[in-house]
């Protein structure tokens, strides 16, 4: 029997066909037209502020030098007056736009409480529009100019064609390890590509991840590998792929109440041998706009932590 999708599994389903239909397109009997970028003529100051902002956005990461110059050149300049709607959710969208001068406002209606609820500021040199280009899907949020505003636009084709393959991979990776962690797997699609964005992805090697008694301002999640959290010289917790830790950094300013190793082998304080762990961080600052409905699993899981510690007949304040 036929079971009622939730709306985010239609709109992953959605995004997944939508993105499988676009790589299909084109093939040995269906080649595609000889692609020619666009051009629009600026001055050396304007392709230096583009240049900037692009090696600081998360969206052109990996994208080659020479494609970065045909990019630059793609731009065009848009100006919108303060109060102008830039962007409608549930709209068609076919540019991507990137914050020259002025500043922007993302609200985006969630009928289930019938309101529009307020996402976050673009700025000078952030980006905004591109999910509408990556999964060929109605625009998921508004967006309202606050303030009279320049912005360098980006036609779909040039984005297609020089950026999407590698973001769609990193964003598709990275929303699958924020779904297998609790505290993000309620969120919806836009909400977790939001938290995608701001993950960056570090490897260590033969030290701590987090050590006792340091301030941390992220929590981790580990991609690959294996981890142990030691406190006062005692083994209170296993981590493995999928895992999470440090998440009370996000909440508190408080010293790390444990630390937490890298591990291959043997569980044991005297005898192991240190690994290497790929891990994805999320900084406090990241993630500060949608600590509201995660407040209440944080306080949970300091609740647990607690009573881990505790089980070791180890008096530590978290």
């Amino acid at each position: 029997m036929a079971t009622e999708l939730t709306q985010e599994e239609r709109v992953q389903a959605r995004m997944r066909n939508r993105v499988s239909i676009s790589a299909e397109v084109f093939g040995k009997h269906n080649k595609p037209k000889k692609f020619v970028p666009p051009v629009f003529n600026k001055t050396s100051e304007q392709n230096d502020h583009i240049r900037n902002s692009l090696e600081h956005c998360f969206l052109f990461r990996g994208v080659g030098h020479n494609d970065i110059e045909i990019l630059i050149k793609a731009f065009d300049i848009k100006e919108f007056k303060a109060g102008d709607v830039i962007i409608k959710q549930g709209d068609q969208g076919d540019k991507l736009y990137l914050v020259h001068r002025g500043v922007a406002e993302c609200w985006k209606n969630k009928a289930a409480e019938g309101k529009d609820v307020f996402l976050c500021n673009r700025g000078p040199g952030e980006c905004f529009g591109e999910l509408a280009l990556l999964y060929n899907a109605p625009r998921a949020a508004t967006v309202i100019a606050k303030t009279d505003i320049h912005l360098w636009s980006l036609d779909r084709e040039t984005f297609n064609r020089v950026v999407k393959a590698g973001v769609v991979e990193r964003r598709q990776r990275y929303d699958k390890i924020l779904k297998n962690v609790v505290l993000f797997n309620k969120l919806d699609p836009y909400d977790r590509c939001r938290l995608a964005d701001a993950l960056q992805e570090i490897v260590i090697e033969n030290e701590n991840i987090i050590t006792e008694g340091d301030h941390g301002d992220c929590m981790y999640m580990l991609i690959q590998g294996r981890a142990e959290a030691i406190c006062q010289g005692k083994i209170v917790k296993s981590y493995s792929d999928g895992d999470y830790f440090g998440e009370i950094a996000l909440i508190e300013h408080k010293p790390r109440a444990t630390s937490v190793r890298a591990i291959v082998g043997l569980h044991a304080i005297t005898i192991y041998y240190q690994g290497k762990c790929r891990l994805a961080t999320l900084a406090r600052e990241s993630c500060i706009d949608l600590l509201g409905p995660m407040e209440q699993m944080l306080q949970n899981n300091m609740q647990e932590y607690r009573r881990i510690l505790a089980q070791f007949h180890i008096d530590k304040q978290i």
